[in-house]
């Protein structure tokens, strides 16, 4: 469920400027300041599985829980796999000529 959440909004903004992992900081930034009742079940569990810290000025996301921590591991699983077969799907549409170093 929050899986399916976020991939809904990382489909709906990737692009090749801004990595995953930006637009899931970015969407689970949106989730804990916004009000519990906007996303239902996914925000509910997202606030009492993941909480946001603040160090130095940076920004980071914490596991309440082992729960918690697992659900982060597999948000940024998510987003590496995303983001590589994105690459993928790139580079098969790619020809051999489009990597030639000749400029003659």
């Amino acid at each position: 469920m929050i899986l399916e959440a976020f991939s809904a909004q990382l489909h709906a903004q990737f692009d090749l400027d801004r990595s995953a992992v930006d637009i899931l900081h970015g969407w689970l930034m949106h989730v804990l300041t916004s009000p519990q009742a906007q996303y239902g079940h996914v925000s509910r569990a997202i606030h009492m599985e993941i909480t946001v810290i603040r160090f130095n000025g940076e920004i980071y996301f914490q596991g309440k829980s082992l729960s918690g921590q697992c659900l982060l591991e597999s948000l940024y699983d998510y987003c590496r796999s995303y983001e590589d077969w994105q690459f993928r799907r790139w580079l098969h549409e790619r020809k051999a000529s489009d990597f030639s170093t000749n400029s003659g």
